[in-house]
């Protein structure tokens, strides 16, 4: 996913200060699509959530502390 969207557009690079396999930085700067900026923050955001417990998952949808 990481390297087709580095070939696809300039403004992605790998992540600066990540594992440089799985992670890219992206210029905010240039014209890169906003909306697929907010797929990819949502998508990421899943993908970190589905690492917690079903509990905290839970409590992090409904916006309390956990």
């Amino acid at each position: 996913y990481g390297n087709h969207l580095r070939t696809k557009y300039k403004d992605v690079t790998p992540g600066y200060h990540m594992n440089k396999r799985h992670w890219n930085s992206i210029s905010l700067d240039g014209d890169f699509n906003d909306q697929l900026l907010e797929e990819l923050i949502d998508d990421s955001y899943e993908i970190l959530l589905s690492s917690f417990s079903k509990r905290i998952q839970e409590e992090i949808r409904k916006g309390k502390k956990a």
